[in-house]
């Protein structure tokens, strides 16, 4: 008996030390990847190495702040959504901010961002938004600097899908790529700032990947040879054309079970909690057999 005791004190440990990252729970507010990698704010986004990985809906939050560079953030067709509050004059909350303090090269998919005043604020370069749904905001996505690269989101229902900011007449690089996104019923789809400032440059941007561009649900030209292309460009901006608008929204489902046996569990969680319930079965075993052993 005081072996099986010994036993079960060693195993509910580790047991525990398993289970907790999946039973503890985490309130609201506002949400930090800090530059070291570590997350503030939230247990629902599991890290391994560069990957954040988003496992469950984070709802009434103030959003997050990334100051990582050369991160993946994938949401796995989760929710992230804005807590509904007053905020003072000329204030605004952001789903993500990829903050000036990176250099970049963060990717954001899978994810349904939702009710912010902007949806995702980015101020860096070579960053990449794909397969999100951004909605009911006053800015879906707002492109402070370029290069950068949307694909496959859809942003609809926002005062202003994208917004175009001014840049500095230093850039050499002054475009941003945006195909197979679907814009949907936006009172403005895009907004490039037309701004008066002489040390200021407009942002020329690429809306198609050479053969598709994107969906418009405002555009009322024809597709005459049935390719799912529009015969006539969109006209984005005074300065921007698309010249293969889509005639039909792109499907990016949001796959929520990727992860561990078909779930939403990480892969690294799963494993853990597999091999806690292996040990924790063992030890079962193993106390009932001394048991009956001991019978004998």
């Amino acid at each position: 008996m005081k072996q099986a005791k010994a036993l079960f004190l060693t195993i509910l440990p580790l047991v525990s030390l398993f289970l907790a990252p999946v039973l503890s729970v985490q309130g609201p507010g506002l949400i930090f990847i800090r530059a070291d990698g570590s997350i503030e704010g939230t247990n629902k986004i599991h890290r391994s190495g560069n990957l954040y990985t988003f496992t469950g809906d984070i709802e009434d939050s103030y959003g997050i702040i990334v100051e990582k560079s050369d991160i993946i953030i994938d949401g796995k067709g989760h929710t992230l959504q804005s807590t509904p509050r007053i905020l003072p004059v000329g204030s605004w909350d952001f789903g993500i901010e990829l903050s000036n303090n990176t250099s970049g090269h963060v990717t954001i998919k899978n994810l349904k961002i939702l009710d912010f005043n902007i949806g995702v604020y980015i101020w860096t370069t070579n960053n990449t938004v794909e397969g999100n749904t951004i909605m009911g905001g006053n800015v879906g996505i707002f492109l402070a600097e370029s290069p950068n690269t949307v694909v496959g989101n859809h942003i609809e229902d926002n005062i202003e899908g994208v917004f175009m900011g001014p840049l500095p007449d230093t850039h050499k690089t002054v475009h941003n790529i945006l195909y197979h996104n679907s814009f949907v019923n936006n009172k403005q789809q895009v907004y490039d700032c037309e701004c008066t400032d002489p040390h200021t440059i407009h942002h020329l941007n690429i809306w198609d990947n050479g053969t598709s561009g994107n969906y418009w649900s405002d555009y009322n030209g024809t597709d005459a040879d049935g390719d799912g292309i529009g015969d006539t460009p969109y006209q984005v901006s005074n300065d921007d054309t698309d010249t293969h608008p889509l005639m039909a929204p792109v499907a990016f489902p949001l796959n929520r079970k990727d992860g561990f046996l078909g779930t939403n569990i990480p892969l690294e969680q799963g494993l853990a909690i597999t091999a806690g319930a292996v040990i924790a079965v063992s030890a079962t075993v193993y106390v009932l057999f001394k048991r009956r052993k001991s019978k004998v």
